[in-house]
């Protein structure tokens, strides 16, 4: 007779639609963010309803929150925190306030008192943490000045969600009767809270996990930073604070310990797994039966909220002497609202302020704004890369007179630099192209003569003297700009010597039946290069590593150059059987060459002929 089993239906769904929904989203340059809310609108109750209770995995999926609060605060030293303290009590609370008193209004509007105005829109002042920090940390401004100011703002917008609760308690129906005495007594509590965490923080943990090091346990020193993070976070709890902001308190304490890496190795699957499934979880609650019925009052409670909180933070930005691009950027990173509401309301109804409905309305105006964030950033960062482009193009017409020479540039990126550079230390000048005005003029302030120019127009490679120069080097990074640079060279300068950088090996194919002469992938001898680092400390000589270097080369490019043809002649799956052959008999053949030589461990040797005596 068969057990029942865990059910596992669930689970399965969930992760089926996350390895689904992402890697589509991110080929579609949507992100991760978005991929995972629109797969949980998909299985959620408002969907395809194969997740019934999104709030029991919206519960769980919060450490996701927390573990990534505590690796953040791995990367802030206490006297870097102490550094920004400007920064968090002052750009922080003026971002608050400001903000409190525009959106405030908006609930009147639509008929709610001011107790429950304010409560609404107070909940869509605190930004959406887990938000924010992913999409900084996506676009790798964790570490900027700028991305440092938008994180200073979360932690006060953290650390206000007590004070918050306490004035939600004050002015409930009946909330007057409460003492100061009582509300003392909280603030004592979670002072006193902070103060045992920070304490144990910098007493206690770095000798305790100095003893757990000598266990040699990899599981038992990720148990021990999980109970770290998650102990940390309930502490907090209990302290009538945040448990996000006690995990964080948790990694300053541990920002300057030795087995920092360690940590935040450990929790990283456990942060990027439940994060994600935040992410789930807050679309799954979208209750679009609520959306649909109060349509009207959620989509300009949306825009309402939105455009109100954009002005503030973009006002308190620009007052503290941001420029433009920062404050805008910071604008549409920070402008929806956030998990945080959630906790704020439940304490509304609870207390009686806000009924069923309001709750539900406004918390799907709050779930529909953070669904519109990465949608909102996508749009801002093509169109802020539109205006730049187009700026620069209209401030600056590309250079129709260049100074002629023996050798064109054609691109002058981190390629084409070091084959520029190599040519001026011999004497030789070069004309140089590129067609990004920004990179031209930082590479003007280092004495580089660039002309800005497109060299896949014939006009131009003509002002660059083509007709009389004697090598073309092409060194752009865009394939088929370099494709396309090759073909109109070789048909209208035929005496010009193409010298052209590929990407990888079938794009060294395209250039190849373009007509280039010389063609070198960009990696490819760097990669040798470190290759012969290798064997070198592995006990080869100096000498026999370039030999086995230099053999790989040969063989190698003979077999590049004798798979030209084949490649066009047959299916990809047989091409990439040949492929696969002929690298397993490239390893055979240098592999021998070892063999003949003086190995430095007898047991390799040993090894490779046990291996190819193998049937």
């Amino acid at each position: 007779m068969a057990t029942e089993g865990p059910n596992l239906i669930p689970v399965v769904t969930l992760l089926a639609a996350a390895v689904l929904a992402v890697p589509l989203f991110k080929r579609l340059a949507l992100g991760a963010v978005l991929g995972y809310l629109a797969a949980g609108v998909l299985i959620g109750p408002s969907g395809l309803q194969l997740i019934a209770d999104p709030e029991t995995i919206l519960h769980t999926a919060e450490l996701g929150v927390v573990m990534f609060l505590f690796i953040v605060g791995l990367e802030m030293r206490p006297s870097h925190l102490w550094q920004m303290r400007r920064q968090i009590f002052g750009l922080g609370s003026l971002q608050v306030l400001v903000a409190m008193v525009l959106l405030a209004p908006v609930g009147v509007m639509f008929g709610l008192g001011w107790a429950q105005a304010w409560v609404v829109g107070t909940g869509f002042v605190l930004t959406s943490t887990a938000i924010v920090m992913q999409m900084l940390q996506d676009r790798h401004q964790m570490g900027s000045p700028a991305g440092q100011r938008v994180v200073s703002i979360l932690l006060l917008e953290d650390l206000l969600i007590v004070p918050l609760l306490a004035l939600v308690a004050f002015i409930a129906p009946g909330g007057e009767t409460s003492t100061w005495l009582d509300r003392a007594q909280s603030i004592a509590i979670a002072l006193g809270a902070t103060a045992v965490l920070v304490a144990v923080g910098r007493w206690l943990l770095n000798p305790l996990f100095v003893v757990l090091s000598g266990t040699r346990s990899r599981e038992v020193m990720t148990a021990a930073a999980l109970l770290v993070v998650l102990g940390a976070a309930l502490w907090m709890d209990l302290g009538g604070l945040s448990a996000a902001m006690g995990a964080f308190l948790a990694g300053v304490m541990l920002a300057e310990s030795s087995f920092r890496h360690q940590l935040e190795a450990d929790v990283e699957p456990f942060k990027g797994l439940l994060l994600g499934l935040f992410f789930l979880a807050v679309g799954m609650s979208m209750d679009l039966a609520i959306i649909a019925a109060n349509w009207q009052e959620v989509i300009i409670s949306v825009l309402a909220y939105m455009v109100l909180k954009s002005a503030a933070i973009y006002g308190v930005a620009r007052l503290a002497r941001a420029n433009h691009d920062e404050a805008l950027e910071r604008m549409v990173l920070m402008a929806q609202g956030g998990e945080f509401a959630f906790v704020l309301y439940a304490a509304a109804v609870t207390a009686g302020i806000l009924d069923a409905r309001i709750n539900s309305v406004y918390t799907a105006v709050i779930i529909l704004s953070m669904v519109l964030t990465p949608i909102l950033l996508l749009v801002h960062g093509r169109w802020v890369a539109r205006c730049k482009s187009r700026d620069i193009n209209e401030e600056r017409p590309m250079d129709t007179e260049m100074d002629h020479s023996p050798v064109i540039i054609a691109g002058f990126g981190r390629f084409g630099q070091v084959v520029g550079r190599l040519l001026m230390s011999n004497g030789i000048v070069s004309t140089i192209m590129d067609n990004d005005a920004v990179h031209i003029e930082s590479m003007r302030q280092f004495g580089f003569k660039v002309y800005y120019g497109d060299a896949t127009r014939l006009d131009l490679l003509h002002a660059a003297g083509a007709q009389h120069a004697r090598t073309l080097i092409v060194a752009v990074d865009d394939r088929d700009a370099a494709k396309t640079i090759v073909e109109i060279a070789r048909h209208s300068f035929p005496h010009l010597t193409v010298l052209a950088r590929a990407y990888d090996v079938p794009h060294y194919y395209e250039l190849r039946k373009a007509g280039a002469h010389v063609i070198q992938r960009e990696v490819y001898e760097s990669s040798l290069r470190l290759g012969r680092h290798a064997l070198e400390t592995l006990g080869f000589g100096a000498y026999e590593a370039k030999e086995m270097a230099d053999a790989f080369r040969r063989t190698n490019q003979k077999q590049v150059d004798d798979f030209a043809q084949l490649r066009e002649q047959v299916q990809p799956k047989e091409y990439a059987r040949v492929i696969r052959e002929s690298r397993e008999e490239l390893e055979r053949q240098l592999r021998e060459e070892t063999r003949r030589g003086r190995s430095p461990y007898g047991w390799q040797a040993a090894e490779l002929r046990a291996r190819d005596d193998q049937p």
